[in-house]
């Protein structure tokens, strides 16, 4: 649950720091749908429900504590980046925020044979991508 939170608290920066930014998106589906990827990744991320999840493959032991590693080092690089982003503003900064965090998710569904978390993590990448992509289409053109 906590990689989920860490995961979740720059966007409420973001949306404190642009507020209405992520309404402007015309393509009212993939918004949603972006939400919906976003959300249900972190819910199976925090919370395990069985379905469609086998958990850690042998050695379980190892498995687990490379995961712990791997995700709270990509972590750190996803909260970089953040702060990156805030302080500069670029594109790019929070392309690679958006794909570290999909990484995050998907690397997690793989380890853990989680089918449900490895899907909404692809939809996930797919969807901020594309917001990402207009939002900067429009402000671009707003200038």
């Amino acid at each position: 649950m906590l990689f989920a939170a860490a995961l979740l608290a720059p966007y409420i920066f973001f949306f404190k720091r642009y507020p209405g930014e992520g309404e402007r998106c015309p393509n009212k589906a993939m918004l949603l749908l972006c939400r919906i990827a976003r959300i249900g990744s972190l819910l199976l991320m925090a919370f395990h429900f069985g379905i469609l999840e086998q958990g850690f493959t042998n050695p379980k032991e190892t498995m687990e504590r490379f995961w712990w590693i791997a995700t709270a080092a990509m972590l750190v690089l996803y909260w970089a980046l953040w702060a990156l982003f805030f302080r500069r503003e670029r594109k790019g900064l929070l392309r690679a925020a958006v794909i570290t965090a999909a990484v995050i998710l998907i690397f997690s569904g793989i380890l853990q044979v989680s089918t449900l978390l490895f899907t909404f993590g692809f939809v996930y990448l797919i969807a901020e991508l594309y917001l990402i992509h207009t939002a900067f289409q429009q402000l671009t053109e707003r200038k």
